[in-house]
């Protein structure tokens, strides 16, 4: 895989970056014949002059290439349709309850066109919206009787929510326990008047024989799979049974495109239509194996470029929202003296007595731990059993003061902590701003005496809720899956490893909907106990490569890291 990046440069020359993920003989060849070529410092690195973009596409037509800028992290094979010379009004009347945006508008006209349709626009530039109100536009239009949408268990009530917002549809979202399921199948059975039924893509699997039931005695007229990559693995029960209802109309929704690895798209383009290759025909087609039939490389890509260039929808956010610029703000705290005892403690490997149970990185491999725990104090000492309140935590003590500025202002804030204690400290702590929370112990699902869930409840509450002015996550549990356009300030106490995880926390508030507040601005604050492992944390993620290597589901690799937080990088 070739990953390649635009470089601007001081003086206004532009470069693309070019950087070889595995080696490839081919592909350095292709690169070196291309006039103005010159070798890069990092390892199997090369560079060319902008001008030469073209001849590098031509060149490198059957490689796969992943296109990556600093507004889109997971990076692109290819642009996708080219929506210039699409119309921006409704292709058929339609009126929606609240108008969709102009590029929502392009959207809804090609999902209305088109039987098949990969929806791969980046997070937060507003894909529910134009998919749901395409929906309903075919039942009005007598072209479809009622569709099915399947997504996430934490998003069933924000999809249910926005329907009810922008479209006059009766939704039903299916969820509880079994025996609160299958009265819901029984009422939907008969009412005719339900248009689109939403459900977790668990409950599809749990389930399935109770919708090929009402698929036969009242077909789906469109299937809409949300958070498309959650299918990726043709090998799976998810995987295959997407594939039972045969739906005339199919829709993969997904800010993530499943394209980092070319044989992972395989069962969401097979699914949709658009290829027709089964895995076994695919994998003779594209891939190279070895003699145990795993991927070692592909071919013939220049056929999968063409067809997502005809059958994928992809847009950045900078290219179609007018929203707030994001303003990071990083305020330096000195730790309290109970927080520099124990940190000097644990930096000295003097662990007896203290309670680490609490870390919230996920799969810490024993060589992080130490800097794992010492992130931990720099945020709050009662974590791990020390002090209590502002005596041990300087950063609470700054919030404090934070949270009444921005609330004099009348904003609200969404803050993000690595800790599930600290997070219940700072829910507690907070109490006068009638506080959200949102942990891994905040059920995404509703109970069988729930018409949704609480994780859902909260959002609500922060979102509409003029009394709460905080709502108070969990990062590892809240960084994706629901809206926070409420708040225009996103606060950490402590950050994640991984910048791509950053940006989706920024994502909850800076997307679709968000006006900027008083400042007309984004601010992200994140709190940095000086001389601390915090400081070498922000050189982390500030780390050009690191950016460039960082994907959602990768972060960098352990040595890299810590290279850094040792400060030998």
């Amino acid at each position: 895989m070739l990953e390649v990046s635009k470089v601007a440069l001081p003086d206004g020359r532009s470069f693309l970056k070019i950087e070889l993920k595995v080696l490839n003989v081919d592909a350095i060849q292709a690169i070196t014949s291309i006039p103005g070529w010159f070798k890069a410092p990092e390892t199997m690195c090369y560079g060319l002059p902008y001008e030469a973009l073209n001849e590098f596409k031509k060149k490198t037509k059957d490689y796969l290439v992943l296109w990556k800028n600093e507004n889109d992290s997971m990076g692109s094979i290819v642009r996708g349709i080219d929506t210039e010379d699409l119309p921006n009004d409704y292709v058929v009347p339609y009126t929606p309850k609240i108008p969709l945006r102009e590029h929502q508008i392009v959207a809804w006209n090609l999902l209305m066109t088109r039987d098949m349709l990969l929806v791969a626009d980046q997070e937060g530039v507003g894909k529910a919206a134009p998919t749901i109100c395409s929906v309903d536009a075919k039942i009005q239009y007598g072209l479809i009787s009622w569709g099915l949408y399947v997504t996430k268990a934490g998003l069933i009530y924000d999809v249910k929510n926005q329907a009810e917002k922008f479209t006059n549809m009766k939704v039903v979202a299916i969820s509880g326990t079994p025996k609160k399921r299958v009265k819901l199948y029984d009422q939907v059975e008969t009412d005719k008047s339900v248009g689109m039924l939403v459900v977790s893509y668990e409950t599809y699997r749990a389930d399935l024989n109770h919708f090929i039931e009402m698929h036969r005695k009242r077909p789906f007229g469109c299937f809409v799979m949300d958070e498309a990559h959650k299918v990726k693995s043709q090998t799976s029960n998810l995987g295959k049974n997407i594939h039972v209802l045969d739906v005339p109309q199919k829709y993969a929704v997904t800010a993530s495109p499943v394209i980092n690895e070319v044989i992972d798209m395989h069962n969401i383009l097979y699914w949709m239509g658009a290829l027709k290759y089964n895995i076994y025909g695919f994998k003779k087609r594209f891939c190279e194996l070895d003699g145990w039939g795993n991927v070692t490389s592909y071919k013939n890509l220049s056929e999968i470029k063409m067809i997502l260039s005809s059958n994928m929808l992809r847009r950045l956010k900078k290219d179609v929202l007018d929203l707030p610029p994001v303003i990071p703000k990083n305020i330096y705290v000195e730790m309290t003296p109970a927080q520099k005892k124990l940190y000097k403690a644990v930096d000295q490997g003097k662990l007896d007595e203290l309670d680490f149970e609490d870390l919230e990185f996920e799969d810490v491999p024993a060589e992080l731990a130490k800097h794992a725990r010492l992130a931990q104090i720099a945020e709050s000492t009662e974590i791990v059993g020390g002090p209590e309140g502002v005596k041990g935590s300087s950063k609470l003590k700054e919030l404090e003061e934070l949270v009444e500025e921005i609330t004099q202002r009348g904003e609200k804030a969404i803050i993000f902590s690595r800790s599930k204690r600290f997070t219940h400290v700072m829910h507690k702590h907070f109490s006068k701003y009638n506080p959200a929370i949102i942990t891994g112990d905040i059920s995404a699902s509703a109970k069988a005496s729930q018409d949704i869930s609480d994780r859902q409840q909260m959002v609500d509450k922060f979102q509409t809720d003029e009394s709460c002015k905080l709502i108070i996550c969990t990062e590892a549990a809240s960084r994706e899956g629901w809206t926070g356009t409420a708040a225009n300030n996103i606060i950490f106490t402590s950050k994640p490893w991984s910048p791509a995880y950053t940006q989706q926390c920024i994502g909850r508030a800076w997307r679709f909907g968000q006006s900027g507040g008083s400042t007309s601005s984004i601010n992200v604050y994140t709190l940095i106990s000086k001389e601390t492992v915090d400081e070498r944390i922000e050189e982390l993620l500030e780390e050009k490569q690191f950016l460039i290597n960082s994907t959602v589901e990768q972060p960098l690799g352990t040595k890299q890291v810590l290279k850094v937080l040792d400060g030998t990088a």
